[in-house]
């Protein structure tokens, strides 16, 4: 796989929610691509044999989770959880609100869900992208008792909410920034970020690591090293608490729209390296990267510079 597939994969969960969410947003608000559903070759092959996995698998540093609980991935009704947050003064549950709205809206309620349940009609009932497709239409089941002037209403609402800012993560506000050339300023909010050792903060760097990379003038080797680097937030983040399960609502979102259904999220990405010995080295860097993202971590004043120098 070329250093290019990596970048693109290892952009994939992060920027997972550009690809969902308003249709109707200008260029200028990064417009999402048309969602493309992978619906034959779905599953996954692990490097090698499991014992060798199971090998790669212990050079991984072990971190302590940090007792983070994300609220969207314990809602089972998330119109629900979007109606009670969706009025809240307070950023925090304005971005609960958001999330819960971009996760089922205009996908899986409303009328714009049609053209995703046609695509998931030509699978069969038990492949797992199919399952997953189920389950978060149950979860999301409650937003089709909204009209479809109360849909315009709140689209409205939240793809203001999002161009202003308001709603983005705090990779997505960096990532922002940098994309504007306010350098200054996005190392500030990506530090800011760190400092958190919020695991969704975290992992939503991400996203700010692979737009460095595409804005600067690396030589091939270095992106290489780089997009290595931006997965290694994910592998961070899931040590510290990030839902990174399979039954996760970001894993169950990778399934259904990418076709991607095996193992966890760390599993995925590891299976998504060359299946040779350039793969065992870049698991190797994976790990390494993850090690040194959490001892930046452990500094009273982590900085992101030091995590972008390949």
């Amino acid at each position: 796989m070329s250093h290019k597939q990596l970048l693109a994969f290892s952009l994939f969960l992060s920027g997972l929610v550009l690809t969902l969410v308003f249709a109707t947003q200008t260029p200028d608000d990064n417009n999402p691509a048309t969602i493309r559903l992978v619906t034959s070759g779905s599953s996954i092959t692990p490097f090698g044999n499991s014992n060798s996995l199971n090998e790669i698998r212990s050079a991984e540093p072990l971190t302590a989770a940090t007792g983070y609980t994300d609220p969207l991935e314990l809602s089972k009704d998330l119109r629900a959880t979007f109606e009670k947050n969706k009025d809240a003064q307070d950023a925090a549950r304005q971005q609960l609100a958001y999330r819960a709205w971009r996760t089922c809206m205009p996908n899986f309620a409303g009328p714009a869900a049609d053209h995703l349940r046609r695509q998931m009609q030509t699978l069969a009932d038990n492949t797992p992208q199919k399952i997953a497709y189920r389950q978060l239409t149950e979860r999301c089941k409650n937003f089709d008792q909204l009209s479809s002037d109360e849909i315009r209403q709140q689209q409205q609402t939240q793809q203001t909410r999002w161009s202003g800012g308001a709603v983005r993560t705090a990779g997505e506000q960096a990532t922002q920034l940098l994309q504007q050339d306010q350098y200054t300023a996005a190392i500030q909010a990506a530090n800011a970020a760190l400092k958190t050792r919020n695991p969704q903060a975290l992992e939503s760097l991400r996203g700010f690591v692979g737009t460095y990379l595409r804005s600067n003038s690396l030589d091939e080797e270095q992106q290489a090293t780089l997009s290595i680097r931006a997965q290694a937030f994910t592998l961070a983040a899931c040590q510290l608490g990030y839902p990174c399960r399979a039954d996760s609502l970001a894993a169950t979102e990778q399934c259904v729209y990418s076709g991607i259904c095996e193992g966890n999220l760390r599993e995925r990405l590891l299976a998504t390296l060359p299946h040779d010995a350039s793969g065992e080295r870049q698991r190797r860097q994976l790990f390494s990267d993850t090690d040194r993202i959490l001892q930046e971590l452990q500094k009273a004043n982590p900085d992101i510079q030091t995590l972008l120098r390949p």
